[in-house]
């Protein structure tokens, strides 16, 4: 008795759209992690500002 080893049709596509959501999750992680790096990128130039800001005018009273 011979049995048929090829996959069929349906799993095939079953395992397409698995692979499909899963490609979509990674996607989703890797635009989460660039998202909280352009914050945090963002958030240490408004604290370059403020410190810079905040060492001129220290530097300005010492030459007073």
């Amino acid at each position: 008795m011979q049995t048929n080893k090829k996959p069929s049709e349906l799993s095939n596509q079953l395992f397409d759209v698995a692979k499909s959501y899963s490609d979509m999750s990674r996607s989703g992680q890797l635009y989460g992690r660039l998202n909280m790096i352009m914050d945090m990128k963002l958030y240490l130039a408004d604290e370059e500002i403020k410190v810079r800001k905040q060492i001129k005018e220290s530097e300005e009273e010492c030459l007073k």
